[in-house]
């Protein structure tokens, strides 16, 4: 298990490393780093990049390198992958993530969509790091079915929905989901359907 200052050790690292190289946080580390309280602790740190960035990322922590970056392909998920001790805390940097739902195919802009939409924190020195936008996080679990880490995201989006609607309209225009799970996420982000847009 991760805390949240081994979190921040660890992300201070990776911005110095990573230079002008786009990558944000995810998963439960990011939910932790927004203040939402979690069932357990994270047990590892989640980046996401473009695959081209994280190929430069990835020569960038070559020192805290565990493996090499690979292309990791299942019936659900694509991406390439690769792994990282930094200071005590395990690290993925997962490039080009793809995730699959029957019809529906999300793939992940970080330098589009989830860098400029995410949440801008600033590190224990002088460096800042961004955190998935929520409506990622939504659309991440509602596609692999996580319905307790669902309901975490929707009362967190309720707390400032004007905040996450940006996101969220930005991942629907940008992706290939089918109108049932456009009209789940709807309802689990609070959103009206004539809000879509």
């Amino acid at each position: 298990m991760v805390t949240k200052v081994e979190l921040e050790a660890a992300l201070s690292l990776v911005s110095k490393a990573a230079g002008h190289s786009a990558w944000v946080v995810g998963g439960s580390a990011g939910l932790l780093l927004r203040g939402i309280v979690l069932d357990a602790s994270p047990r590892d740190l989640d980046l996401y990049a473009d695959e081209a960035d994280a190929r430069s990322i990835h020569q960038a922590l070559a020192a805290y390198a565990v493996d090499r970056q690979e292309e990791s392909t299942t019936e659900q998920y694509r991406s390439i992958l690769s792994h990282y001790e930094i200071g005590g805390v395990s690290v993925e940097l997962v490039g080009g993530f793809e995730v699959r739902d029957g019809r529906s195919l999300y793939k992940l802009e970080v330098r589009e969509v989830l860098q400029p939409l995410g949440l801008k924190l600033n590190g224990s020195g002088d460096e800042a790091y961004t955190v998935v936008p929520l409506a990622h996080e939504l659309w991440f679990n509602l596609l692999r079915s996580r319905e307790d880490r669902l309901r975490q995201i929707s009362e967190a989006m309720a707390a400032a929905p004007d905040c996450h609607l940006p996101a969220f309209h930005k991942i629907v225009q940008r992706n290939q989901l089918t109108a049932d799970l456009n009209n789940s996420a709807c309802r689990w982000a609070g959103v009206k359907q004539e809000d879509q847009r």
